[in-house]
C-alpha cells in the first residue's frame, strides 16, 4: 500500500473516533440536561412567569406583573404592597424543586384528579390539597416554548416513621404536577415556601421611594420645630441645602444617609390599614404623631408621607400602603435628627488642603511640608550635632490632615455669636494658624476659646474668615501643646 494511502486512512479513522468521541459527549450532556428536566416538578424560566395563584390554608392571592423586570402586584387581596424578594424567593423555590419519586402507577387516580375528581386521590390527601400553585407562563423564543398554564398540587405526607412512638416528623410529601403523569413524591419542606401569609408576603419597610427621586424633604415634629431641605445641582452635583430653619448648607453624605435610612428600614410587626382606627391610633401614638417626614419629588409630588408615633413600648411609622409597622423606640432620635445632624459640620470647609503647606502656632513655631512630610521650619527650631540632618515631625503632619475631614459637634451660625467674649474667643486659649508660603493663597487663622459649659470635652472654636462659632472636642489639643513648644514625635526623637 502506497504510503500517502495509508496516512489518508489513518487520518479518516482518526476523524471517525473523534466525531464519536464527540458524539458520545453530546448525546451523554443532552441526556443528562433531559434528566434534569424530567427531574423538575414543573419545567419553566422564572423569568416567564407573569401570574401566580397561590392557594393554601391561609387563602387564595394572586400575584401580576407586567412584564420579567417589573414588580409583582397583589390583585387579591387587594390593599397591602409586596415584598418582592418574597415573591421572588416563593418562586425560586418552585422552578428549583426536583421530586424524589415518580409512582406513575397512580396515573389513573391522577387523571381524575386534574379533571376535577377531587375524590379520587382523596387518599394521597388531594381531596383538599393543603397547597396549589397555578403559574401563567409567557412564551419563551428562545427555548422554543409557547404561552401555557402550569398547576401544582401539594398533597398529604409520607406516613413512613408514623406510629413508632415518637413524634412525627413529615420528610417526603405527595405532589401533582401538570408536567408529570400520575402522583410524585416532593420533600416535605416545599410546604414551607407555599405556606405563606399576608404578612409573609405583604412588605415590611418603611421607605417606599428611591433615594435619587427624592428632591426635597420636610421633617416637623410636635413641638412645632420643622427641617426644611431641598436638592440643587451645581456643576453636574446635587447639592442638598437647609432652607429652614436658616438657609445654611447641608452635607451631602448626611443627608444620602438620612434617606437610606427609611429604604433600609423594616418593621418588627405590621397592623394591617383596615385594622386601624381611632381608638388604636392613639395607642399607637398617631393621633399626635410626634414628628411626620414628607418626602417629594422634583415636581413637587409627594413621594411618600410617614408619620412617627412615639410609645413608652415602641415607635410606630405609617407605610406606604396604610399600614403602620413598629421598630424600636430608640430608633426615633436618628429618624427624627436635629438641625445639626443635616448641616454640614466640617471645620474647614470650602478650603482645598492641597494649598496648605504651612502650620504656624501660638508660640509662633513653624512647621512646613516638604513633599509628604512636615519639618520644624522656626529659627529656633531644635537641632541634634549628632544627627544634623532634618527630622520629620509627624506631629505637624498628623495634626494637619486630622484637619481636612474634622466636623464639629455643632455650629452656633452667626445670629448666636454677636458677643465673642461669651466664648472666651477675646482672650483665646490657643491659636493656629493653616496656610501656605504662597502669600497669594489663604491665610487661615484659628482661635480656641474657653470650654463648653456641662461638656468640658469639648471647646469652642472659631475661625477668623468665617462668623460661626464650632463647639469641637478636644483630642487635638495635647497635640497642638507639644507643637507649640516646638517638640517632636516621640518616633523622632529616638
Amino acid at each position: 500500500m502506497k504510503p500517502w494511502l495509508k496516512i489518508t486512512l489513518a487520518v479518516v479513522a482518526g476523524a471517525a473516533i473523534w466525531g464519536g468521541l464527540v458524539l458520545d459527549q453530546h448525546l451523554a450532556e443532552k441526556e443528562e440536561v433531559s434528566k434534569k428536566q424530567e427531574a423538575k416538578v414543573l419545567d419553566f424560566e422564572s423569568k416567564d412567569v407573569l401570574k401566580i395563584t397561590l392557594q393554601n390554608k391561609h387563602g387564595q392571592f394572586v400575584f401580576q406583573r407586567d412584564t420579567a423586570t417589573s414588580d409583582w402586584r397583589l390583585v387579591q387581596p387587594q390593599g397591602p404592597k409586596l415584598d418582592q424578594d418574597s415573591i421572588r424567593n416563593m418562586l425560586a423555590a418552585i422552578q428549583s424543586q426536583n421530586y424524589e419519586q415518580h409512582l406513575e402507577e397512580q396515573q389513573k387516580a391522577i387523571d381524575s384528579f386534574k379533571k376535577g375528581d377531587a375524590a379520587s386521590a382523596q387518599v394521597f390527601g388531594f381531596e383538599k390539597p393543603r397547597a396549589s400553585v397555578v403559574l401563567d407562563v409567557a412564551a419563551n423564543k428562545e427555548a422554543g416554548t409557547k404561552a401555557r398554564e402550569l398547576k401544582f398540587w401539594l398533597g398529604g405526607d409520607l406516613a413512613f416513621g408514623a406510629g413508632a412512638g415518637a413524634a412525627f416528623n413529615a420528610v417526603s410529601s405527595y405532589a401533582v404536577s401538570s408536567d408529570r403523569k400520575g402522583l410524585i413524591v416532593v420533600p416535605h419542606s416545599l410546604l414551607t415556601s407555599l405556606e405563606k401569609d399576608l404578612k409573609d408576603l405583604r412588605t415590611k419597610t418603611i421607605g417606599d421611594f428611591l433615594t435619587a427621586d427624592v428632591a426635597s424633604f420636610e421633617l416637623t415634629k410636635s413641638d412645632g420645630t420643622q427641617l426644611v431641605l431641598s436638592k440643587s445641582k451645581d456643576n453636574g452635583q446635587s447639592i442638598w441645602s437647609v432652607s429652614k430653619p436658616k438657609q445654611i448648607k447641608a452635607d451631602n453624605n448626611q443627608v444620602g444617609l438620612y434617606l437610606d435610612s427609611f429604604t433600609r428600614l423594616r418593621a418588627d410587626n405590621i397592623t394591617e390599614s383596615a385594622a386601624i382606627n381611632e381608638q388604636n391610633k392613639t395607642a399607637l401614638g398617631l393621633a399626635a404623631p410626634s414628628a411626620t417626614l414628607v418626602l417629594k419629588a422634583e415636581d413637587g409630588k409627594v413621594l411618600q408621607t410617614i408619620q412617627m408615633g412615639l410609645t413608652k413600648e415602641s415607635l410606630y411609622l405609617t407605610l406606604a400602603d396604610g399600614a403602620v409597622g413598629s421598630v424600636e423606640l430608640t430608633k426615633f432620635s436618628d429618624l427624627a435628627p436635629s438641625l445639626k445632624f443635616f448641616r454640614d459640620r466640617r471645620v474647614f470647609a470650602g478650603v482645598s488642603f492641597n494649598d496648605i503647606n504651612l502650620l504656624v502656632t501660638k508660640a509662633g513655631q513653624r512647621y512646613q511640608k516638604e513633599g509628604s512630610a512636615w519639618y520644624n521650619a522656626s529659627a529656633d527650631a531644635p537641632k541634634d550635632p549628632k544627627k544634623p540632618e532634618k527630622v520629620a515631625v509627624d506631629d505637624a503632619r498628623n495634626f494637619v490632615e486630622d484637619w481636612e475631614f474634622s466636623t464639629a459637634e455643632d455650629i452656633l451660625d452667626a445670629d448666636e455669636t454677636t458677643e465673642l467674649a461669651k466664648f472666651g474667643l477675646d482672650k483665646p486659649l490657643t491659636q493656629f494658624t493653616l496656610g501656605s508660603t504662597d502669600d497669594k493663597k489663604p491665610q487661615i487663622q484659628v482661635t480656641v476659646g474657653n470650654r463648653v459649659p456641662n461638656n468640658e470635652k469639648a471647646v469652642y472654636l472659631k475661625r477668623a474668615d468665617k462668623p460661626e462659632v464650632f463647639v469641637m472636642e478636644t483630642k487635638w489639643l495635647d497635640v497642638l501643646t507639644r507643637l507649640d513648644q516646638g517638640g517632636q514625635s516621640p518616633q523622632a526623637k529616638k
